[in-house]
């Protein structure tokens, strides 16, 4: 009977189950478990052997109480009446799945990180209802300025690579349920200095550690859905944000998450206001000279 269970147990992990389904599956595997031990344990009593008899209808059924708990989990909506869990939690002193060590050490991750966010120097906030993506093109050079950046960031404990430090079993939850990647930056981290220059026509975005440290991690060659060269005599544009993406980043495999990884990219987003008519002529007349 045991070797029957662990070959389910085996082959079930060949294949992409949803969770709750699967742990049904395992519900009544254990209650067949559970009858081939009530008899097992019969047929000792019947033969007189009291105390391994006794002992293994113990077993079953105290093996039984968690298999009733077990159905009104997966299979109802309704909380068991007699539910002794919360007891047994209080006694232990802490509560099933919480690990004392994990959490404070999550804590202090979430401390730094609030820390390292306060202390980022910020362009400012503007009308969202003015703010358009913008797309940055990178070079080769401009893709090591920001991979230099990204060890830095590291290096000064402004970048946590620890997938917004969700465990191993959440990470999987989360991907059975959205589909998508989850990468660890999380959902991105802004960087901590970053400048928007026009050299000779071109937008050209600056970041770093610092406005000392500042070096080129690209150009902007379009805002919105229109190129620079058709909007930079109607409007100003201002760096609103600059937030660094992609990285190490985990999909569904067959069984359990796998990790991939992909160049760390910069997500920009622009401030834009209408130039006064006066300003545009004077801009003409420059381009004339």
């Amino acid at each position: 009977m045991f070797s029957f269970l662990d070959m389910m147990n085996h082959y079930l992990g060949y294949f992409n189950v949803n969770v709750k389904f699967k742990n049904r599956i395992y519900t009544v595997l254990g209650l067949l478990g559970d009858v081939y031990l009530f008899y097992v344990a019969f047929r000792w009593l019947a033969n007189k052997y009291y105390i391994r008899g006794s002992l293994i209808m113990l077993a079953a059924i105290v093996l039984l109480y968690f298999a009733i708990m077990n159905i009104f989990f997966y299979f109802t909506k309704k909380k068991p009446p007699f539910d002794i869990s919360p007891k047994i939690e209080r006694f232990m002193g802490k509560t099933f799945g919480f690990d004392p060590q994990a959490e404070a050490e999550k804590k202090e991750r979430e401390m730094t990180r609030g820390r390292s966010v306060n202390n980022i120097p910020a362009n400012g906030f503007f009308d969202q209802k003015k703010v358009l993506p913008g797309k940055l093109t990178v070079s080769a050079l401009q893709q090591m300025n920001i991979d230099d950046l990204v060890t830095r960031l590291q290096q000064n404990n402004l970048l946590d690579l620890d997938y917004s430090g969700l465990s191993e079993r959440q990470i999987y939850q989360q991907l059975k349920t959205e589909n998508k990647p989850i990468y660890a930056t999380g959902p991105g981290a802004l960087l901590p200095y970053f400048e928007l220059q026009n050299q000779n026509g071109q937008l050209i975005v600056f970041a770093g550690m610092n406005q000392a440290e500042k070096r080129e991690i690209g150009q902007i060659t379009s805002v919105g859905l229109q190129p620079i060269s058709e909007v930079k005599d109607r409007v100003k544009l201002y760096l609103a944000s600059a937030t660094l993406l992609g990285g190490p980043f985990k999909v569904m495999g067959r069984n359990q998450p796998i990790e991939h990884d992909q160049p760390y990219t910069v997500s920009v987003q622009l401030a834009y206001e209408k130039k006064q008519e006066g300003q545009r002529e004077e801009r003409r007349q420059r381009s004339r000279m």
